[in-house]
């Protein structure tokens, strides 16, 4: 019965979508597509309690062997984030309804909307590599639609132009990545990756090929650029990219996880682009003025941090971060008109306070040691794996340097009580959560193996990081000021994009052309 469950599942948000784009049926199909994605979100919350309770569910065309050759499957991980999709995506077209009411393109969305849902539920719970794969490159064909829904407005275009490009540089890396590890080992059985004989030239080729596909539909440096363009959509678009989309990429490596964790060539290739997209994207985001164009940097930003964590090998935080970062940030999009709205008109913030350098000095001392005695405090009461601790360190730096803004706007005793008792909680919080959802899930994720990045690679990382961040901050002191204004200049020129125009050598046939209007005629006026 279970089985039937997950075929209905996948199946209900597609047949949705099929009925919506019937001509006559057309203005039902938000309601139709909503009330699809929330009985699938009912289904996907039974199949989970029944992953917990009594063990993976599968629904599998098998050979005589045993081996699936297609069909789907939910592990411990599949149930989590299968739920993610399903609630984001019910959640994203329950408020597209009212949204998009009377635009002549709700109908279309929740159309789209629905085949997204559809084959991203089978990209989670695919049983075999090619299944999957063709799962992911169908979401890439109908996010592309998505993104382009305001056609033939010029932005709407470039959009969906950056958006086709990156999905084809992606889709291609896959590809020669699953043809190459078919060609070798046939197409794996995903419950029974550890069978094929991983590692060596062809298992570093495959995995390498997979942290590139996953990179790019991350938005991850270089292929970042289509994400930002993705702001042309309609604002349900970009909180439905939440939904397994964007973060497809952390999906694709926890899948995969035995090949990629075989490789360490693709363990420190995608460290490296995590690591770099991470600086630069948040400091692209601190430059931006509007809120979608921050929150989307942010986005890429925090894709970039998931990607760090599968170069660590630690599997569960990723599975953390993409369920934390899907919810939160789909909730933030859906809120940013509100907050436009809310905050027009009001006055600005009176500046920070200014603390004498003397106590400026003693509260980032106090802070820097708190943070430090958290790291501590939490390696101390839940020993993990070293990467685990280098990543409590990066987490619980990110958090001083925050209390320091705030400190710095509240500067009192009270306040910097408040702080150390604080930052000692958020690391021990962070690794008790890691570690509880590394038992949840361990019957699905492989420990990390001796491909994973060292800790001490991450440590140096943050500390690098830190001084870089202290010496912009006392730049002016030095006498570096010059230097941090044109970072700040770089960073804002750097989230800049430019819509392509037919006169900046944009295809001719990607051009909408403008139909003339008729001039409408004052009655009783002269020929």
């Amino acid at each position: 019965m279970t089985g039937v469950t997950l075929l209905v599942l996948v199946a209900l948000p597609a047949v949705a979508a099929m009925a919506g784009s019937i001509r006559r049926l057309r203005s039902l199909a938000p309601a139709l597509g909503a009330g699809a994605a929330l009985v699938a979100t009912a289904l996907a919350g039974t199949l989970a309690v029944t992953v917990v309770v009594g063990g993976p569910v599968a629904m599998v065309l098998a050979n005589p062997d045993g081996r699936a050759w297609t069909g789907l499957v939910v592990d411990h991980v599949g149930a989590i984030v299968l739920l993610l999709v399903c609630t984001v995506s019910a959640v994203v077209q329950a408020f597209a309804r009212r949204y998009l009411h009377g635009d002549p393109a709700a109908a279309r969305f929740a159309v789209a909307a629905g085949a997204l849902t559809a084959a991203t539920t089978v990209m989670v719970t695919a049983a075999t590599l090619v299944t999957l794969a063709v799962a992911w490159t169908l979401t890439g064909v109908i996010l592309c639609r998505l993104v382009g829904m305001y056609r033939p407005a010029p932005s709407a275009v470039d959009a969906a132009r950056r958006t086709t490009r990156a999905v084809v540089a992606g889709d291609a890396a896959l590809w020669t990545g699953v043809v190459l590890a078919v060609t070798v080992w046939g197409d794996l059985d995903l419950r029974h990756q550890g069978d094929a004989a991983l590692g060596g030239a062809v298992g570093t080729v495959v995995a390498c090929s997979l942290v590139v596909a996953a990179a790019v539909r991350c938005a991850q440096l270089p292929w970042h650029r289509w994400l930002p363009a993705t702001l042309a959509a309609p604002t349900p678009v970009s909180a439905l990219l939440h939904a397994g989309v964007v973060n497809a990429g952390g999906v694709l490596l926890v899948k995969l996880s035995p090949i990629v964790g075989a490789a360490p060539v693709a363990t420190h290739l995608a460290f490296a682009i995590g690591a770099a997209s991470v600086v630069a994207a948040t400091a692209i985001m601190l430059t931006r003025p509007d809120i979608k164009g921050a929150l989307v940097h942010s986005t890429i930003g925090q894709m970039g941090f998931m990607l760090m964590t599968c170069g660590l090998g630690l599997y569960a935080a990723t599975v953390v971060h993409l369920v934390a970062h899907g919810l939160f940030k789909a909730t933030l999009f859906l809120g940013s008109g509100s907050a436009v709205q809310r905050h027009a008109g009001h006055t600005a913030a009176p500046p920070a306070p200014r603390l004498a350098p003397a106590r400026a000095a003693q509260v980032a001392v106090l802070a820097g040691v708190a943070a430090v005695a958290a790291v501590g405090v939490a390696a101390w009461l839940l020993p993990l794996h070293a990467g685990g601790v280098a990543l409590s360190l990066f987490a619980v730096a990110t958090a001083a340097r925050l209390a320091w803004g705030w400190l710095r706007r509240h500067p009192t005793g009270g306040a910097l009580v408040t702080v150390v008792i604080v930052l000692p909680g958020v690391a021990i919080g962070y690794l008790a959560l890691v570690g509880a959802v590394t038992e949840l899930l361990a019957p699905s994720l492989p420990a990390s193996g001796p491909a994973a990045v060292s800790a001490w690679v991450l440590a140096t990382v943050v500390a690098v990081l830190a001084a870089g961040a202290l010496l912009l901050h006392l730049a002016p002191a030095v006498g570096l000021g010059r230097w941090r204004d044109r970072l700040y200049v770089a960073a804002l020129s750097a989230g800049q994009q430019r819509t392509y125009t037919a006169a900046w050598g944009h295809p001719p046939w990607l051009v909408p052309t403008p139909r003339p209007r008729p001039v409408p005629q004052l009655e009783g006026a002269r020929a």
